[in-house]
């Protein structure tokens, strides 16, 4: 009897650490896959953001250059 507790309870220990060890790795998995999706968004959102800024500001028409007589 004594032997066959023990003997469940070093297979549960061990089924705990497996299913512990591999959410592990899959968390890390997808951890490195949100990180790249994410750089990815940032990066194209401040490409448009540079894009939209520079069409704000530059000017709809360029008028003569004003030169001051010397």
């Amino acid at each position: 009897m004594k032997s066959l507790l023990l003997k469940i309870g070093v297979g549960i220990s061990l089924g705990v650490n497996l299913f512990v060890f591999t959410a592990l790795l899959y968390n890390l998995k997808m951890y490195d896959k949100r990180v790249d999706e994410n750089r990815k968004f940032i990066k194209d959102t401040i490409i448009e953001e540079v894009y939209k800024q520079i069409k704000f500001v530059m000017p709809k028409e360029s008028g003569g250059v004003y030169v001051p007589n010397k």
